[in-house]
């Protein structure tokens, strides 16, 4: 899933085109703080159009919806994944996750809803917004271990990161990032390989610089993102050509699930001068769109 667009669920025009753009995935942003009457109303709107989006008959290519809620620090977090789960949605974004004990607690309120409401068990998938403060980015190790069964990505949070640095800028010279949010960017990446897990490159924020956008995006896909977060529509087809497979990765990738078929037996297959196994099947397959 390449493009990952970012909708504020308190926008209604905003909602009403979210599934226009032709973004992989939609992701319905409940994270941003609010009054309670203000998030009864977001809550509702949340619920209506997962509901209403469920059955993609017509769709050519179908869209995952998705959740962003937390941080888990806040007192509403709980409420909006109660009222998201009701249009029972493919995932949740969880904003501004600081430890993997986050990501268990998030999951263990996934099982007991899910079982409340009926909805199957262990379906709602979970990729954690990583490094948004100083003491959260300098733990980012235990991601690079054992993780949560339903943690299929990960994903960081610039904005968030400079702000709790106080930082005037989070891109210098030819748009790269600063060396702050470079270095968590870099562990993030290397945490999410080191898992065989989705990684997701944080949004280019300036709708304004076409060409910074566009630098953004292929330097994404040349570091090793599997997607990334856009902010606006506008943004999908530039992030959805920039993250297409080449002709190459194609045939490299029906090779692999080639090899896999005529093996039979066995968890490993040569491959090129070395050994391959099940993540790179699995990634294989999922180039291909047969996961």
């Amino acid at each position: 899933m390449r493009s990952w667009l970012l909708v504020p669920a308190d926008k209604e025009r905003a909602l009403q085109d979210a599934a226009l753009g032709g973004a992989d995935v939609v992701v319905l942003d409940m994270a941003r703080a609010a009054s309670e009457e203000a998030k009864l109303h977001t809550r509702l709107a949340t619920r209506n159009w997962l509901m209403s989006h469920r059955e993609q008959v017509t769709a050519s290519r179908k869209m995952a919806r998705w959740v962003r809620v937390g941080p888990m620090a806040s007192p509403q977090w709980r409420s909006d994944l109660e009222a998201a789960l009701e249009g029972a949605p493919d995932g949740v974004l969880l904003a501004e996750c600081t430890n993997v004990e986050e990501v268990k607690n998030l999951a263990a309120a996934l099982y007991e809803i899910e079982g409340r409401i009926g909805l199957r068990a262990n379906t709602t998938r979970i990729v954690p917004e990583l490094g948004s403060n100083p003491v959260a980015a300098l733990a980012l190790r235990a991601f690079a271990e054992e993780l949560h069964p339903r943690v299929s990505g990960l994903a960081w949070d610039s904005t968030a990161l400079a702000r709790s640095l106080g930082a005037r800028r989070m891109r210098g010279p030819g748009g790269l990032w600063t060396d702050p949010l470079a270095m968590v960017r870099a562990q993030v990446l290397l945490a999410a390989h080191a898992q065989g897990l989705d990684v997701l490159e944080a949004p280019f924020r300036d709708r304004r610089d076409d060409e910074g956008a566009a630098r953004a995006y292929s330097a994404a896909r040349a570091d090793g993102f599997t997607g990334m977060l856009a902010i606006h529509p506008s943004q999908v087809e530039g992030i959805n050509a920039a993250f297409a497979p080449t002709s190459e990765e194609i045939a490299e990738a029906r090779e692999i699930v080639g090899l896999f078929a005529l093996a039979h037996e066995g968890s490993q297959v040569a491959f090129r001068g070395r050994f391959i196994g099940a993540k790179e099947l699995a990634k294989a397959k999922a180039l291909l769109g047969e996961d």
